[in-house]
């Protein structure tokens, strides 16, 4: 995952030690691009600090003067960049009586281009420490006067580039930047407050990119198929710049009751015709009584083709929306043949998949296809897996996650466990 993040501080502000926090977090073995030089007794003393205080955790690369060369040879790695101040300094020091202020500038802008060039070429999360100038006094002396400025500027660049900055002071670091929170849409489910549908949306638009609106009941008393409604949802659409994506109704069973679930999805899709409905999810559910494991190849067929049908009749009635399957009772790969025979896409149920113990394997391929995923945590209750729970961390899915541009809907039903979902997501991305 390409991220910048520069960590600002003074002399021993603890800017290096929450710099390696952060690096452990997103890697078990960052890399380490260490750029001082030992050139006395104190300095010696403190490279062996930090290097005693890494231990064994690091993949350590010295690069005091030019640091292009070693993110260069790394690809798709977390690496530590401690610090940019002293790769300055270095820089500076060799360079100081051959070139004037202008040139220098001139010289470390290009440097400092090239370094986010390769980041990016490299897909490179990098972190950067670096000393915080601007309250100090002005030197009195030219090459003092020189570093400031440089430092200055350097700063300046980066945290242009950086995704996130921080500024640690007495060993606490407040986040004074940060951009491009998510690469997905992140959406949520429209009741998280024991309300409406207004008093829900009202509440997430300003949080998410998309909410999914909960279709459970498809007559016309349903609040949320009011006239006023609709016309309250299309404003704060509008407004805020959110879509919105629907949970289809899960009854009556698709295998009893063909045509009473074909009318009531019908009616669903005309009555939010007026709203910017980014797709469609419908369950991939079994016959009542069945299990995955337990169905014939021609009872899979059989699933397969009412589904088929389903999804035929909806396209030919409405060709211009997107319909996305949901995996809810089986691997994710048993939606394969509908998805492909019908042109629609997956809504991958990752929460599903981890409770129901399914192969996560099968998500990476499939996750072109998909117009949403659905992700929340677990717990074991009682001998029993919970499922809806606050997200956890979780390295392996959230690496997937990061080439996914459609939308992730955090599938919390409260307002708290949802901003604990959102929280443990921003930690990681």
């Amino acid at each position: 995952m390409k991220k910048i993040t520069l960590i600002l501080g003074g002399i021993r502000s603890g800017k290096s030690h929450f710099a390696e926090q952060k690096a452990e977090f997103y890697s078990e073995k960052p890399v380490y691009i260490a750029t001082a030089i030992a050139f006395d007794e104190e300095m010696k003393l403190r490279i062996a600090m930090h290097r005693q205080r890494r231990g064994v955790r690091y993949e350590t690369v010295e690069a005091p003067y030019d640091i292009t060369g070693p993110l260069d040879r790394l690809k798709d790695r977390t690496v530590l960049v401690d610090c940019l101040t002293l790769n300055l300094s270095n820089r500076l020091l060799a360079n100081e009586e051959h070139m004037e202020l202008e040139e220098l500038i001139e010289s470390d802008e290009a440097y400092l281009e090239d370094i986010h060039e390769i980041i990016t070429k490299n897909n490179l999360n990098v972190i950067f420490v670096s000393n915080e100038v601007g309250f100090a006094p002005i030197e009195i002396n030219k090459l003092g006067r020189y570093f400031q400025d440089l430092q200055g500027r350097w700063n300046r660049i980066m945290a242009w580039y950086a995704d996130e900055v921080y500024m640690v002071q007495a060993g606490i670091p407040t986040l004074i930047k940060k951009k491009n929170l998510f690469p997905f849409r992140v959406s949520a489910p429209s009741y998280l407050l024991p309300t409406g549908a207004i008093e829900n949306v009202t509440y997430l638009m300003d949080k998410v990119d998309d909410i999914q609106l909960l279709a459970f009941d498809s007559t016309a008393q349903d609040p949320l198929f009011k006239k006023d409604t609709l016309m309250t949802l299309e404003y704060l659409a509008k407004e805020s710049g959110v879509t919105y994506s629907v949970h289809m109704p899960v009854k009556p069973k698709l295998f009893d009751h063909f045509e009473k679930r074909l009318d009531a999805a019908c009616f669903i899709i005309e009555k939010l015709s007026c709203l910017r409905i980014s797709t469609f999810s419908v369950h991939y559910d079994l016959p009542d009584g069945k299990k995955w494991q337990g169905l014939k190849q021609e009872e899979k067929r059989g699933i397969e083709d009412t589904y088929i049908k389903f999804f035929n009749a909806l396209k030919g009635k409405f060709p211009g929306i997107d319909i996305s399957l949901e995996n809810t009772e089986t691997p994710l790969s048993a939606l394969d043949r509908v998805v492909s025979g019908c042109g629609i896409s997956y809504c991958i149920e990752i929460g599903h998949l981890l409770v129901q113990g399914w192969d996560l394997a099968e998500i990476e391929s499939r996750l072109e296809q998909a117009s949403v995923v659905h992700l929340h945590g677990w717990e074991e209750r009682e001998g029993k897996r919970q499922d809806h729970r606050p997200i956890t961390y979780d390295r392996k899915i959230f690496k997937l996650l990061e080439s996914y541009r459609g939308i992730l809907t955090i599938e919390n039903y409260h307002k708290l466990l949802f901003e604990k979902s959102l929280e443990v997501l921003g930690e990681y991305f």
